[in-house]
């Protein structure tokens, strides 16, 4: 009897390189009978994600192509990164493809020592009546307050960018109710434990912990703050992870959450589809004058991702093989998981960006970047499906 057929989509994290994604999927979509043999509108049976995979894929399994298109053109493409973040130290407005740093020193000043904007509006009201040697105390005493200030502040700013615009989008947007006939799994970080946690939609407490798990899933540590807390529920109880960040941090490619959950299915052949947005390759770059936030992009997405991916996606491919070859040579021979859950192939199509394509900092995006990178993603999509066909396997 031949097994039914399924397909999970894989999402890696990548910033506004998702547009990349997204570009990928765009193709997919319009080539879903030709890709899978199916006259039905596309629908995925499996879709992981961590970071930017985490925000795309959640309006994906919803059903929400459209709206997730309409976010990355028109309100990021259109108006740029302040529809995800705002920022007192990096240039939001900017047109470069690269990070840009411009201090809001009023806005800093506020954050810092909110008490202290009061103090240098009297003073500018109040100064000039009072003799050159009291405003000279005055002066003394307010540069006093300002290092206090910094002294006791500092240690409370927990990021450099404020992702609330992201956070009341996806308040708006998520809603489990829509998500049908598709197993959602969100991956994200705790800091407070170190553990990485792999979560299907329908295991949330709440919808409002449904919104945290997607909202940590793209919370790049030092960019932006952790998520204090998500609730969720698994076979073992309640879980309560506290102060939760980007998924990429410890999983880039949520492969594992994938198999282990096909596992559960022996009865059912799958089909994996894997878009990465990164091409697996560090490009060379000088960043001895570069700011905190290129640093922390480049740490986290252009290196230890890259690193991540490779060898998480690698370690697949030669496994997967391994069994192919075995399945093709002898069907008594069988190889198990440490879980001794017995092993099966996949077919399987991987969609990077080419490693010779610059597609820009992962936390810029205008909307010649977005086009650019999601022009890049249909190109790559159809580059990779030429040579995999899965309707003819």
């Amino acid at each position: 009897m031949k097994k039914k057929s399924k397909i999970a989509l894989v999402l890696s994290g990548g910033g506004f390189n998702g547009a990349f994604q997204l570009g990928a999927i765009n193709y997919i979509n319009e080539n879903w009978k030709k890709i899978t043999g199916s006259s039905k509108p596309m629908k995925f049976d499996i879709i992981a994600g961590v970071s930017t995979g985490a925000l795309n894929g959640s309006l994906l399994a919803m059903n929400k192509l459209d709206l997730l298109n309409d976010l990355w053109v028109h309100q990021i493409g259109k108006k740029g990164v302040t529809e995800i973040y705002t920022s007192d130290f990096i240039d939001t407005s900017s047109k470069s493809d690269q990070v840009k740093l411009k201090i809001d020193l009023k806005g800093l000043a506020k954050r810092l020592m909110p008490e202290l904007d009061f103090k240098l509006n009297f003073f500018n009201k109040l100064g000039l009546i009072f003799s050159k040697k009291k405003r000279k105390q005055i002066i003394k005493d307010i540069l006093a307050d300002i290092e206090l200030g910094i002294k006791n502040s500092l240690p409370k700013i927990r990021s450099i960018a404020d992702n609330t615009p992201l956070k009341k989008k996806l308040e708006k947007y998520l809603d489990r109710s829509e998500i049908k006939d598709t197993d959602f799994i969100c991956g994200f970080v705790s800091l407070d434990t170190g553990d990485y946690h792999s979560v299907m939609h329908n295991e949330f407490s709440t919808e409002q912990d449904f919104v945290n798990g997607v909202l940590a899933s793209t919370a790049i540590p030092m960019i932006w703050s952790p998520v204090e807390s998500i609730r969720f529920i698994t076979e073992n109880g309640i879980v309560d992870s506290l102060n939760n960040v980007d998924g990429g941090v410890r999983n880039v490619s949520p492969l594992g959450d994938v198999i282990n959950l096909i596992n559960k299915d022996p009865d059912t052949h799958y089909k994996i589809i894997i878009i990465n947005c990164n091409s697996g390759v560090a490009k060379a770059k000088n960043f001895a004058k570069k700011s905190i936030a290129a640093i922390a992009a480049r740490s986290l997405y252009e290196i230890a991702v890259t690193e991540i991916f490779n060898n998480d996606v690698d370690h697949f491919v030669k496994i997967n093989n391994l069994i192919k070859q075995a399945e093709a040579w002898d069907n008594e021979i069988v190889f198990y998981s440490d879980k001794m859950n017995a092993l099966k192939s996949f077919d399987a199509v991987i969609i990077n960006p080419h490693k010779d394509i610059e597609m820009g900092s992962s936390l810029v995006a205008n909307e010649q970047l977005i086009n650019h990178r999601m022009i890049h993603g249909a190109a790559m999509a159809r580059i990779a499906f030429e040579k995999k066909d899965f309707n003819n396997e």
